[in-house]
Protein backbone atom coordinates (compact mmCIF):
# COMPACT_ATOMS: atom_id res chain seq x y z
CA UNK A 1 0.00 0.00 0.00
CA UNK A 2 1.08 3.56 -0.52
CA UNK A 3 0.52 6.84 1.23
CA UNK A 4 -0.10 9.64 -1.27
CA UNK A 5 0.92 13.25 -0.73
CA UNK A 6 -2.70 14.17 0.07
CA UNK A 7 -2.57 11.72 3.03
CA UNK A 8 -4.78 9.08 1.40
CA UNK A 9 -3.78 5.42 1.43
CA UNK A 10 -4.14 3.45 -1.80
CA UNK A 11 -3.31 -0.09 -2.85
CA UNK A 12 -1.38 0.87 -5.97
CA UNK A 13 1.28 3.54 -6.37
CA UNK A 14 0.95 6.21 -9.05
CA UNK A 15 2.68 5.34 -12.31
CA UNK A 16 4.40 8.70 -12.50
CA UNK A 17 5.34 11.33 -9.95
CA UNK A 18 6.12 14.99 -10.53
CA UNK A 19 9.43 16.00 -8.95
CA UNK A 20 10.88 19.47 -9.53
CA UNK A 21 8.55 20.02 -12.47
CA UNK A 22 9.48 16.73 -14.19
CA UNK A 23 7.37 13.59 -14.50
CA UNK A 24 9.30 10.53 -13.42
CA UNK A 25 8.42 6.88 -13.25
CA UNK A 26 7.42 5.86 -9.74
CA UNK A 27 9.37 2.60 -10.05
CA UNK A 28 12.71 4.32 -10.65
CA UNK A 29 12.57 6.67 -7.63
CA UNK A 30 14.45 6.05 -4.41
CA UNK A 31 12.57 6.00 -1.08
CA UNK A 32 14.13 9.40 -0.29
CA UNK A 33 12.87 10.92 -3.55
CA UNK A 34 9.44 9.46 -2.97
CA UNK A 35 9.39 10.86 0.57
CA UNK A 36 10.40 14.29 -0.73
CA UNK A 37 7.55 14.13 -3.26
CA UNK A 38 5.09 13.05 -0.54
CA UNK A 39 4.71 9.39 -1.50
CA UNK A 40 5.65 6.57 0.84
CA UNK A 41 5.11 2.89 1.29
CA UNK A 42 2.41 2.28 3.91
CA UNK A 43 1.84 -0.79 6.07
CA UNK A 44 -1.70 -1.05 7.43
CA UNK A 45 -2.54 -2.54 10.79
CA UNK A 46 -3.69 -6.15 10.87
CA UNK A 47 -7.13 -5.88 12.41
CA UNK A 48 -8.86 -8.43 14.61
CA UNK A 49 -12.53 -9.17 14.11
CA UNK A 50 -15.00 -7.50 16.48
CA UNK A 51 -12.49 -4.79 17.40
CA UNK A 52 -12.87 -1.08 16.77
CA UNK A 53 -9.59 0.74 16.38
CA UNK A 54 -8.42 4.31 16.58
CA UNK A 55 -5.12 4.50 14.72
CA UNK A 56 -2.46 6.91 13.58
CA UNK A 57 -0.03 6.70 10.68
CA UNK A 58 3.58 7.06 11.86
CA UNK A 59 6.55 7.45 9.52
CA UNK A 60 9.57 5.41 10.58
CA UNK A 61 13.25 6.09 10.03
CA UNK A 62 13.00 3.85 6.96
CA UNK A 63 10.47 6.35 5.47
CA UNK A 64 7.67 3.78 5.63
CA UNK A 65 4.37 4.76 7.21
CA UNK A 66 2.95 2.20 9.63
CA UNK A 67 -0.51 2.30 11.07
CA UNK A 68 -0.27 2.14 14.86
CA UNK A 69 -2.98 1.53 17.43
CA UNK A 70 -4.00 4.49 19.56
CA UNK A 71 -6.86 2.57 21.18
CA UNK A 72 -8.78 -0.64 20.60
CA UNK A 73 -12.17 -1.72 21.93
CA UNK A 74 -13.35 -5.30 21.55
CA UNK A 75 -17.09 -5.85 21.08
CA UNK A 76 -17.38 -8.92 23.33
CA UNK A 77 -21.13 -9.26 22.71
CA UNK A 78 -20.64 -9.44 18.93
CA UNK A 79 -17.77 -11.91 19.35
CA UNK A 80 -19.86 -14.12 21.66
CA UNK A 81 -22.82 -14.00 19.25
CA UNK A 82 -20.58 -14.97 16.34
CA UNK A 83 -19.08 -17.85 18.33
CA UNK A 84 -22.57 -18.99 19.39
CA UNK A 85 -23.71 -18.95 15.76
CA UNK A 86 -20.70 -21.08 14.75
CA UNK A 87 -21.36 -23.62 17.52
CA UNK A 88 -25.07 -23.82 16.65
CA UNK A 89 -24.20 -24.37 12.98
CA UNK A 90 -21.94 -27.30 13.92
CA UNK A 91 -24.60 -28.68 16.24
CA UNK A 92 -27.22 -28.40 13.47
CA UNK A 93 -24.89 -30.19 11.05
CA UNK A 94 -24.45 -33.08 13.49
CA UNK A 95 -28.21 -33.26 14.04
CA UNK A 96 -28.86 -33.33 10.29
CA UNK A 97 -26.27 -36.09 9.82
CA UNK A 98 -28.06 -38.22 12.41
CA UNK A 99 -31.65 -37.60 11.29
CA UNK A 100 -31.74 -41.00 9.63
CA UNK A 101 -31.37 -42.74 12.99
CA UNK A 102 -34.83 -41.60 14.08
CA UNK A 103 -36.76 -42.54 10.95
CA UNK A 104 -39.35 -45.31 11.17
CA UNK A 105 -37.47 -47.32 8.53
CA UNK A 106 -34.07 -46.95 10.20
CA UNK A 107 -32.07 -50.20 10.22
CA UNK A 108 -31.13 -49.66 13.90
CA UNK A 109 -32.47 -51.84 16.71
CA UNK A 110 -34.36 -50.17 19.56
CA UNK A 111 -31.29 -49.91 21.84
CA UNK A 112 -29.19 -48.20 19.16
CA UNK A 113 -32.07 -45.93 18.20
CA UNK A 114 -32.48 -44.81 21.83
CA UNK A 115 -28.71 -44.19 22.11
CA UNK A 116 -28.91 -41.95 19.04
CA UNK A 117 -31.98 -40.19 20.45
CA UNK A 118 -30.05 -39.46 23.68
CA UNK A 119 -27.10 -38.17 21.66
CA UNK A 120 -29.40 -35.91 19.66
CA UNK A 121 -30.95 -34.61 22.88
CA UNK A 122 -27.48 -33.76 24.20
CA UNK A 123 -26.73 -31.91 20.96
CA UNK A 124 -29.93 -29.88 21.31
CA UNK A 125 -28.95 -28.95 24.88
CA UNK A 126 -25.53 -27.56 23.93
CA UNK A 127 -26.72 -23.91 24.09
CA UNK A 128 -27.78 -24.51 27.70
CA UNK A 129 -24.27 -25.54 28.78
CA UNK A 130 -22.82 -23.18 31.40
CA UNK A 131 -19.75 -22.22 29.34
CA UNK A 132 -21.62 -21.82 26.03
CA UNK A 133 -20.29 -20.71 23.55
CA UNK A 134 -16.71 -20.54 24.86
CA UNK A 135 -16.17 -24.12 26.06
CA UNK A 136 -18.42 -26.82 24.65
CA UNK A 137 -18.62 -30.35 25.94
CA UNK A 138 -19.54 -32.20 22.74
CA UNK A 139 -21.31 -35.53 23.26
CA UNK A 140 -19.79 -38.68 21.79
CA UNK A 141 -21.82 -40.04 18.92
CA UNK A 142 -22.98 -43.65 19.16
CA UNK A 143 -21.42 -46.04 16.70
CA UNK A 144 -23.86 -46.89 13.93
Amino acid sequence: MYRYKDGSIKRMPPTTVEINGFLRSFAELTPEELDEAGYNEAVPLKRDAFTEYTTAWVKGDDLIYREEVVSAVVDEDARAEHDATQVRAERDRLLAESDWTQMADSPLDETARLAWADYRGELRNIPQQAAFPDAIQWPDSPVA
